[in-house]
């Protein structure tokens, strides 16, 4: 995924007080996996908190690859352990989501909206 440069290394000015900006090395290793692409999408289109279950599902179905041999609940079984352990943790640190790990529940965060435009309409998902 190519990120543009910007004049400066941070990406966004800091939402909320106390809250870091993203720089571009934080942007470039967050967008670096497609897993963490599809989330932000999904909760981005979403607007509001989905079930881990939601996620799990959308990536595990953007992932069919029909020469695997491997059933849909083993696919979901091994997205959510990358996405619970993994990907959601790496998010929430980065104020992109708030995890909730207890109850299952994925919520925009302070700096989602400023990845709209490396993942929204008219960027491409070509690498991994």
């Amino acid at each position: 995924m190519k990120i543009p440069h910007p004049t400066t290394n941070r990406v966004s000015p800091a939402a909320e007080p106390g809250l870091e900006s993203l720089t571009l090395d934080t942007l470039q290793r967050v967008l670096n996996s497609r897993r963490r692409r599809a989330i932000i999408r999904y909760v981005l289109a979403a607007g509001e908190s989905v079930t881990v279950t939601q996620l799990v599902r959308a990536v595990s179905e953007s992932e069919n690859d029909p020469t695997l041999e491997t059933t849909f609940l083993e696919r979901c079984q091994r997205v959510h352990d990358s996405l619970s352990q993994t990907h959601l943790p790496t998010l929430e640190e980065h104020g992109i989501v708030e995890y909730e790990r207890g109850v299952g529940r994925v919520s925009p965060a302070a700096h989602l909206l400023t990845l709209e435009p490396y993942v929204g309409p008219g960027s491409t998902d070509d690498e991994p």
